[in-house]
Protein backbone atom coordinates (compact mmCIF):
# COMPACT_ATOMS: atom_id res chain seq x y z
CA UNK A 1 0.00 0.00 0.00
CA UNK A 2 1.36 3.41 -0.96
CA UNK A 3 1.88 5.90 1.82
CA UNK A 4 0.08 9.08 0.79
CA UNK A 5 1.04 12.57 1.96
CA UNK A 6 -2.09 13.94 0.94
CA UNK A 7 8.07 18.04 -10.89
CA UNK A 8 37.23 22.53 -39.84
CA UNK A 9 35.88 24.54 -36.69
CA UNK A 10 36.12 28.32 -36.33
CA UNK A 11 37.17 29.19 -32.79
CA UNK A 12 38.15 32.45 -31.12
CA UNK A 13 41.83 32.70 -30.31
CA UNK A 14 42.43 31.70 -26.71
CA UNK A 15 45.51 31.52 -24.58
CA UNK A 16 45.91 28.00 -23.27
CA UNK A 17 47.98 27.55 -20.15
CA UNK A 18 48.87 23.95 -19.38
CA UNK A 19 48.56 22.50 -15.90
CA UNK A 20 48.48 19.04 -14.36
CA UNK A 21 45.38 18.06 -12.45
CA UNK A 22 44.74 14.80 -10.64
CA UNK A 23 41.15 15.45 -9.49
CA UNK A 24 41.92 13.09 -6.60
CA UNK A 25 41.96 10.30 -9.16
CA UNK A 26 44.54 7.56 -9.30
CA UNK A 27 47.97 9.14 -9.10
CA UNK A 28 49.18 7.26 -12.17
CA UNK A 29 46.36 8.68 -14.30
CA UNK A 30 47.01 12.40 -14.28
CA UNK A 31 44.58 14.46 -16.27
CA UNK A 32 45.95 17.69 -17.69
CA UNK A 33 43.86 20.80 -17.88
CA UNK A 34 44.07 24.14 -19.62
CA UNK A 35 42.64 27.55 -18.86
CA UNK A 36 40.38 28.80 -21.65
CA UNK A 37 37.36 31.07 -21.84
CA UNK A 38 37.83 31.80 -18.15
CA UNK A 39 37.32 28.16 -17.17
CA UNK A 40 39.26 24.94 -16.74
CA UNK A 41 39.06 22.35 -19.52
CA UNK A 42 40.54 18.85 -19.51
CA UNK A 43 42.12 16.90 -22.35
CA UNK A 44 39.68 14.30 -23.63
CA UNK A 45 42.66 12.10 -24.55
CA UNK A 46 43.63 12.02 -20.88
CA UNK A 47 40.04 11.26 -19.89
CA UNK A 48 40.05 8.38 -22.37
CA UNK A 49 43.29 7.04 -20.92
CA UNK A 50 41.88 7.24 -17.42
CA UNK A 51 38.92 5.05 -18.39
CA UNK A 52 41.05 2.69 -20.48
CA UNK A 53 39.47 3.93 -23.70
CA UNK A 54 40.73 5.00 -27.11
CA UNK A 55 40.21 8.55 -28.34
CA UNK A 56 39.53 9.37 -32.00
CA UNK A 57 38.92 12.75 -33.65
CA UNK A 58 37.19 12.31 -36.98
CA UNK A 59 34.79 14.34 -39.13
CA UNK A 60 34.06 16.93 -36.47
CA UNK A 61 33.29 14.32 -33.83
CA UNK A 62 35.37 12.99 -30.94
CA UNK A 63 34.86 9.36 -29.96
CA UNK A 64 35.99 7.67 -26.76
CA UNK A 65 35.51 3.92 -27.02
CA UNK A 66 36.30 0.66 -25.29
CA UNK A 67 34.90 -2.85 -25.27
CA UNK A 68 32.21 -1.72 -22.85
CA UNK A 69 31.47 1.95 -23.52
CA UNK A 70 31.27 4.57 -26.24
CA UNK A 71 31.12 8.33 -25.77
CA UNK A 72 30.59 10.84 -28.57
CA UNK A 73 31.41 14.54 -28.25
CA UNK A 74 30.64 17.27 -30.75
CA UNK A 75 32.85 20.39 -30.59
CA UNK A 76 30.88 23.61 -30.05
CA UNK A 77 27.77 21.60 -29.12
CA UNK A 78 26.62 20.93 -25.57
CA UNK A 79 24.99 17.58 -26.21
CA UNK A 80 27.08 14.43 -26.12
CA UNK A 81 26.16 10.75 -26.24
CA UNK A 82 27.06 8.23 -23.54
CA UNK A 83 26.39 4.63 -24.57
CA UNK A 84 23.65 5.76 -26.91
CA UNK A 85 21.95 8.15 -24.47
CA UNK A 86 21.94 11.89 -25.07
CA UNK A 87 23.45 13.87 -22.19
CA UNK A 88 23.76 17.66 -22.08
CA UNK A 89 27.00 19.22 -20.88
CA UNK A 90 27.25 22.56 -19.09
CA UNK A 91 29.75 23.86 -21.64
CA UNK A 92 30.48 22.99 -25.25
CA UNK A 93 33.75 21.12 -25.90
CA UNK A 94 36.29 22.73 -28.22
CA UNK A 95 39.15 21.59 -30.43
CA UNK A 96 42.60 23.14 -30.66
CA UNK A 97 45.16 21.48 -32.88
CA UNK A 98 44.81 17.73 -32.53
CA UNK A 99 43.23 17.87 -29.09
CA UNK A 100 39.68 18.20 -27.84
CA UNK A 101 38.77 19.62 -24.44
CA UNK A 102 35.74 19.45 -22.16
CA UNK A 103 35.22 21.58 -19.08
CA UNK A 104 36.49 20.18 -15.80
CA UNK A 105 32.99 20.74 -14.41
CA UNK A 106 31.52 18.46 -17.06
CA UNK A 107 34.16 15.84 -16.45
CA UNK A 108 33.68 15.85 -12.68
CA UNK A 109 29.91 16.41 -12.48
CA UNK A 110 28.60 14.74 -15.65
CA UNK A 111 30.90 12.19 -17.26
CA UNK A 112 32.69 10.70 -14.25
CA UNK A 113 29.50 10.03 -12.22
CA UNK A 114 28.10 8.10 -15.18
CA UNK A 115 31.26 6.19 -15.99
CA UNK A 116 32.64 5.37 -12.55
CA UNK A 117 30.77 4.19 -9.48
CA UNK A 118 33.69 5.34 -7.34
CA UNK A 119 32.67 8.91 -8.17
CA UNK A 120 29.35 8.44 -6.38
CA UNK A 121 28.53 8.84 -2.72
CA UNK A 122 27.28 5.66 -1.10
CA UNK A 123 23.97 6.01 0.75
CA UNK A 124 21.05 3.90 1.86
CA UNK A 125 18.20 3.57 -0.61
CA UNK A 126 15.22 2.47 1.39
CA UNK A 127 12.60 5.22 1.14
CA UNK A 128 11.68 6.61 -2.26
CA UNK A 129 9.36 9.58 -2.67
CA UNK A 130 7.25 9.64 -5.83
CA UNK A 131 5.94 13.09 -6.71
CA UNK A 132 3.15 13.18 -9.33
CA UNK A 133 3.34 16.73 -10.67
CA UNK A 134 0.54 19.30 -10.38
CA UNK A 135 -2.89 18.37 -8.96
CA UNK A 136 -6.06 20.03 -7.70
CA UNK A 137 -6.41 23.57 -9.03
CA UNK A 138 -3.14 23.13 -10.94
CA UNK A 139 -3.96 21.15 -14.09
CA UNK A 140 -0.46 21.31 -15.54
CA UNK A 141 -0.29 20.87 -19.30
CA UNK A 142 -3.40 20.07 -21.30
CA UNK A 143 -3.64 17.72 -24.24
CA UNK A 144 -6.62 17.15 -26.50
CA UNK A 145 -8.18 14.55 -24.22
CA UNK A 146 -6.48 14.76 -20.85
CA UNK A 147 -4.67 16.93 -18.33
CA UNK A 148 -1.16 16.47 -17.02
CA UNK A 149 -2.26 16.16 -13.40
CA UNK A 150 -4.16 12.95 -14.21
CA UNK A 151 -1.34 11.42 -16.26
CA UNK A 152 1.30 12.05 -13.61
CA UNK A 153 -0.86 10.52 -10.89
CA UNK A 154 -1.56 7.38 -12.92
CA UNK A 155 2.10 6.90 -13.82
CA UNK A 156 3.25 7.75 -10.30
CA UNK A 157 0.95 5.16 -8.73
CA UNK A 158 2.28 2.49 -11.07
CA UNK A 159 5.89 3.39 -10.30
CA UNK A 160 5.16 3.32 -6.57
CA UNK A 161 3.48 -0.07 -6.69
CA UNK A 162 6.33 -1.61 -8.68
CA UNK A 163 8.96 -0.17 -6.35
CA UNK A 164 7.07 -1.60 -3.37
CA UNK A 165 7.15 -4.99 -5.04
CA UNK A 166 10.93 -4.64 -5.18
CA UNK A 167 11.04 -4.07 -1.42
CA UNK A 168 11.31 -0.30 -1.20
CA UNK A 169 9.32 1.88 1.16
CA UNK A 170 7.38 4.23 -1.10
CA UNK A 171 5.84 7.55 -0.14
CA UNK A 172 3.72 9.41 -2.69
CA UNK A 173 3.24 13.16 -2.32
CA UNK A 174 -0.35 12.96 -3.55
CA UNK A 175 -2.54 9.93 -4.15
CA UNK A 176 -5.55 11.88 -5.37
CA UNK A 177 -6.39 15.02 -7.36
CA UNK A 178 -4.99 17.24 -4.65
CA UNK A 179 -3.11 20.54 -4.80
CA UNK A 180 0.29 20.80 -3.13
CA UNK A 181 2.75 23.65 -3.28
CA UNK A 182 6.27 22.91 -4.45
CA UNK A 183 7.57 23.68 -0.98
CA UNK A 184 5.14 21.18 0.56
CA UNK A 185 6.50 18.47 -1.74
CA UNK A 186 10.12 18.91 -0.67
CA UNK A 187 9.10 19.29 2.98
CA UNK A 188 7.37 15.92 2.75
CA UNK A 189 10.63 14.45 1.47
CA UNK A 190 12.32 15.78 4.60
CA UNK A 191 9.54 14.58 6.88
CA UNK A 192 9.70 11.03 5.57
CA UNK A 193 13.51 11.06 5.27
CA UNK A 194 13.42 10.17 1.58
CA UNK A 195 16.57 8.64 0.11
CA UNK A 196 15.50 9.43 -3.45
CA UNK A 197 12.99 11.91 -4.91
CA UNK A 198 11.36 11.30 -8.31
CA UNK A 199 9.04 13.95 -9.73
CA UNK A 200 6.87 12.80 -12.63
CA UNK A 201 5.54 15.14 -15.32
CA UNK A 202 4.37 15.25 -18.91
CA UNK A 203 5.25 17.93 -21.43
CA UNK A 204 3.56 20.28 -23.86
CA UNK A 205 4.90 22.34 -26.77
CA UNK A 206 3.50 24.88 -29.20
CA UNK A 207 4.89 22.73 -32.02
CA UNK A 208 2.62 19.70 -31.92
CA UNK A 209 5.17 17.60 -33.82
CA UNK A 210 7.57 17.67 -30.86
CA UNK A 211 7.70 14.43 -28.88
CA UNK A 212 10.02 12.43 -26.66
CA UNK A 213 11.24 11.92 -23.11
CA UNK A 214 13.72 13.96 -21.08
CA UNK A 215 15.03 13.67 -17.54
CA UNK A 216 16.27 16.61 -15.48
CA UNK A 217 18.66 16.88 -12.57
CA UNK A 218 20.01 19.94 -10.78
CA UNK A 219 22.57 22.13 -12.54
CA UNK A 220 25.88 22.46 -10.63
CA UNK A 221 26.53 25.80 -8.94
CA UNK A 222 28.23 28.24 -11.31
CA UNK A 223 26.67 26.75 -14.45
CA UNK A 224 23.58 27.53 -16.50
CA UNK A 225 20.54 25.31 -16.87
CA UNK A 226 20.33 23.52 -20.22
CA UNK A 227 17.64 25.91 -21.46
CA UNK A 228 19.50 29.04 -20.31
CA UNK A 229 22.80 30.82 -20.95
CA UNK A 230 22.96 32.51 -17.54
CA UNK A 231 25.14 30.90 -14.89
CA UNK A 232 23.75 30.75 -11.36
CA UNK A 233 26.28 30.66 -8.53
CA UNK A 234 23.87 29.88 -5.71
CA UNK A 235 24.53 26.49 -4.15
CA UNK A 236 21.25 24.82 -3.25
CA UNK A 237 20.74 21.92 -0.87
CA UNK A 238 20.34 19.62 -3.86
CA UNK A 239 23.85 20.47 -5.06
CA UNK A 240 25.22 18.29 -2.26
CA UNK A 241 24.17 15.36 -4.46
CA UNK A 242 25.41 16.63 -7.85
CA UNK A 243 27.18 13.43 -8.86
CA UNK A 244 24.48 11.07 -7.64
CA UNK A 245 21.83 13.28 -9.26
CA UNK A 246 23.52 12.82 -12.62
CA UNK A 247 23.79 9.05 -12.27
CA UNK A 248 20.15 8.45 -11.32
CA UNK A 249 19.03 10.80 -14.13
CA UNK A 250 21.18 8.91 -16.62
CA UNK A 251 20.07 5.46 -15.46
CA UNK A 252 16.39 6.39 -15.67
CA UNK A 253 16.66 8.14 -19.05
CA UNK A 254 18.64 5.22 -20.46
CA UNK A 255 16.02 2.70 -19.37
CA UNK A 256 13.14 4.86 -20.60
CA UNK A 257 14.58 5.33 -24.07
CA UNK A 258 15.65 1.72 -24.47
CA UNK A 259 12.26 0.32 -23.45
CA UNK A 260 9.86 2.84 -24.98
CA UNK A 261 11.86 3.67 -28.15
CA UNK A 262 10.70 7.27 -27.65
CA UNK A 263 12.67 10.20 -29.04
CA UNK A 264 15.62 10.79 -26.71
CA UNK A 265 15.50 14.42 -25.58
CA UNK A 266 18.33 13.76 -23.19
CA UNK A 267 19.52 14.12 -19.64
CA UNK A 268 19.29 17.84 -18.94
CA UNK A 269 20.13 20.31 -16.20
CA UNK A 270 17.58 22.54 -14.49
CA UNK A 271 16.85 24.44 -11.31
CA UNK A 272 13.28 23.33 -10.82
CA UNK A 273 12.18 23.95 -7.24
CA UNK A 274 11.80 20.31 -6.30
CA UNK A 275 15.22 19.22 -7.57
CA UNK A 276 17.16 22.13 -6.12
CA UNK A 277 15.51 21.91 -2.69
CA UNK A 278 15.27 18.13 -2.29
CA UNK A 279 17.05 16.68 0.77
CA UNK A 280 18.33 13.73 -1.27
CA UNK A 281 19.28 12.85 -4.86
CA UNK A 282 16.41 14.03 -7.08
CA UNK A 283 15.23 13.97 -10.68
CA UNK A 284 12.28 15.28 -12.66
CA UNK A 285 11.05 13.18 -15.58
CA UNK A 286 9.06 14.55 -18.53
CA UNK A 287 7.41 11.35 -19.76
CA UNK A 288 6.20 12.66 -23.12
CA UNK A 289 4.19 15.39 -24.84
CA UNK A 290 0.44 15.68 -24.38
CA UNK A 291 0.51 18.24 -27.19
CA UNK A 292 1.58 15.50 -29.62
CA UNK A 293 -1.47 13.52 -30.75
CA UNK A 294 0.27 10.15 -31.03
CA UNK A 295 2.24 10.52 -27.83
CA UNK A 296 -0.85 11.62 -25.90
CA UNK A 297 -2.63 8.50 -27.13
CA UNK A 298 0.19 6.32 -25.82
CA UNK A 299 0.38 8.19 -22.51
CA UNK A 300 -3.32 7.57 -21.91
CA UNK A 301 -2.97 3.81 -22.41
CA UNK A 302 -2.40 1.41 -19.53
CA UNK A 303 0.24 -0.60 -21.40
CA UNK A 304 2.38 2.47 -22.04
CA UNK A 305 2.00 3.78 -18.50
CA UNK A 306 3.18 0.36 -17.29
CA UNK A 307 6.10 0.50 -19.71
CA UNK A 308 7.11 3.93 -18.40
CA UNK A 309 6.82 2.72 -14.82
CA UNK A 310 8.89 -0.42 -15.48
CA UNK A 311 11.56 1.73 -17.12
CA UNK A 312 11.74 4.14 -14.18
CA UNK A 313 11.99 1.24 -11.74
CA UNK A 314 14.75 -0.34 -13.83
CA UNK A 315 16.65 2.94 -13.66
CA UNK A 316 16.28 3.03 -9.88
CA UNK A 317 17.55 -0.55 -9.58
CA UNK A 318 20.55 0.23 -11.75
CA UNK A 319 21.31 3.30 -9.65
CA UNK A 320 21.00 1.24 -6.49
CA UNK A 321 23.51 -1.27 -7.82
CA UNK A 322 25.93 1.56 -8.62
CA UNK A 323 25.88 3.14 -5.17
CA UNK A 324 26.52 -0.23 -3.51
CA UNK A 325 30.09 -0.01 -4.78
CA UNK A 326 30.40 3.75 -4.27
CA UNK A 327 32.67 5.53 -1.83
Amino acid sequence: MLLSCGKKLLLPVVCLVLFILTFNLYATNKIRFVKAYGKKYVYLRDVANYYGMKCYVWKGMVTLSSKYSKLLFYPQKKDCTVNGVKVYLSYAPFVKGNDCFISSTDFLKTIDPIMRRGALTKHSLRTIMIDPGHGGKDDGGKGTYTKEKYMTLQIGRRVGKMLQQKGYRVVITRNSDRYLTLAQRTELARKYKADLFISIHTNIAANKAVDGIETFCLAPAGTASTSSSKAVWTKYSGNCYDKNNMNIAYQVQSALIRRTKADDRGVKRSRFFVVKNAPCPAILIECGFLSNRLEEKKLRSSWYQNLLAKSIVEGVLRYNSRIVGAR
